[in-house]
């Protein structure tokens, strides 16, 4: 292939057109709606598996997910680092910086995602402990994050591989890789929980090394297929990683790992306080969580949108482009996430009932619908919040979007739920309030940011 024809491949011209931005926003969007929604999916598929189990079973697999979410703070860095660079240089049409950045990324995530193995296999059950799991619970919660434990390095370079194709504008073939990901996971997990047929009876431990399976095949087709030169981005196992480019990640993930990271850790303490409710409420909320996961990933497709258009935009010295996708995408995001919104508050329980079953399956259903019932409030924002700081992000501006995450996590939703939730005796919908009250405020201080304009100054 000669250097034009190459150089050609990697830029989809298509995606820098003004005159057809709203289908573009779209056309970049909704695999990746597909994709999380996907990815999601594992979350629920196991939720409603482990579900039937039993109280504790639910309480310890969502308390679980938790720790999950802290593990994937610096996956996430990576990821949004990624796509930061490989839209710019897809953008200055420079096809081979931008595979350098691939090879440095996926050293990256295979050495974080070993880290995390080791981590969660030894330290999950003190975890668990300072999220205020009672005995049983926590000891199931172990079980499911040990197993799920070795999936772990096999996750980490898939989702690094997912970020530099969508930074390329390619979010077709992540999209692909995540429908089959949730269905192995599905057929494995249901098989090594239940136990039928030749299939050993694992309960919560199948959970977790149904999601190892899933991962791992994920990861080696999704790296077969960058070898293979099919795709828009390449990439060889003999490539050795660029240091500078490595740097060039870092310098925009960094920020965004201690943003992850403090965000868990408000989070984990925003589920202490609802921990410290009882077993009911802990499943209530774990439920609540992997539904509204599940819609989260509508917002979450435009806000990869944003980041690729203004990636490319920059990198095609095109600042008014990037200003414009991301406007477009606000307005999709809102709309779209508005109408989930809605879907939640009239149908939240029994979307909830499809997840619970056994003792206390009423009490929880209950509490579901209402804490469903509360986000829905917060939707618009949050489709308008993960527009903006997927555009900011895009541009490399992750330090802003830090700042801002941490302050609505630790001052306006932490202070508000305990007090609401604690003080005031309203129990776990008086924490989800304050988490609508921080939602609300993170789209409008990202508004701001984003209309001040100087991201478009940042050098990448």
């Amino acid at each position: 292939m000669t250097e034009s024809a190459s150089r050609s491949r990697a830029l989809p011209i298509a995606a820098l057109d003004e005159t057809r931005l709203g289908r573009t926003v779209f056309r970049l969007a909704w695999p990746v709606m597909v994709q999380q929604v996907s990815y999601s999916m594992v979350q629920l598929v196991d939720t409603f598996l482990v579900g039937h189990l039993g109280e504790d079973a639910l309480a310890g697999l969502r308390l679980g997910a938790q720790i999950f979410w802290f593990a994937f703070g610096g996956i996430n860095a990576i990821g949004v680092g990624a796509i930061a660079v490989v839209a710019r240089s897809v953008g200055a049409k420079d096809q081979t910086r931008a595979e350098r950045a691939v090879a440095a990324a996926l050293a990256m995530a295979s050495v974080w995602g070993a880290a995390l193995m080791v981590s969660l296999w030894f330290f999950s059950r003190w975890a668990l402990g300072m999220l205020g799991a009672e005995a049983e619970a926590r000891r199931l919660g172990t079980q499911y994050l040990q197993a799920a434990a070795f999936g772990m390095p096999f996750w980490s370079v898939l989702s690094s591989a997912n970020s530099v194709l969508q930074g390329a504008g390619d979010t077709r073939t992540p999209m692909a890789i995540g429908v089959l990901v949730n269905v192995i996971n599905a057929v494995m997990a249901y098989a090594l929980i239940n136990g039928p047929g030749p299939f050993p009876r694992l309960e919560v431990v199948g959970s977790g090394a149904g999601f190892t399976i899933a991962a791992s095949l994920g990861a080696v087709l999704i790296l077969a297929l960058l070898a293979s030169r099919r795709l828009v981005l390449r990439w060889s196992p003999k490539a050795k990683p660029h240091l500078g480019e490595m740097w060039r990640i870092l310098g925009i993930g960094a920020p965004t790992a201690l943003e992850q990271a403090q965000f868990n850790l408000a989070f984990m303490l925003y589920t202490r306080i609802v921990a410290s409710l009882g077993t009911t409420a802990v499943a209530a909320h774990g439920v609540a969580l992997a539904i509204q996961s599940l819609a989260f990933n509508a917002g979450f497709g435009i806000s990869v949108a944003s980041a690729a258009l203004v990636g490319q935009g920059l990198g095609a010295k095109r600042p008014r482009f990037a200003e414009r996708a991301v406007y477009s995408a606000a307005l999709y995001a809102s709309a779209v996430m508005g109408a989930v919104g809605l879907l939640l508050m009239l149908f939240g329980g029994p979307i909830t009932s499809l997840f619970v079953a056994g003792e206390g399956a009423e009490e929880v259903v209950e509490l579901g619908r209402r804490l469903m019932f509360i986000f829905g409030f917060a939707m618009p924002a949050l489709g308008a919040n993960l527009a903006f700081s997927g555009g900011l992000r895009g541009a490399g501006d992750t330090g802003s979007v830090m700042v801002i995450t941490a302050f609505g996590t630790w001052i306006v939703r932490l202070g508000p739920a305990y007090l609401l939730a604690i003080k005031a005796g309203l129990g776990a919908p008086g924490a989800w309030i304050g988490a609508v009250i921080d939602i609300s405020t993170r789209a409008f201080l990202m508004w701001l940011r984003f209309r001040g304009g100087h991201w478009k100054l940042i050098r990448v």
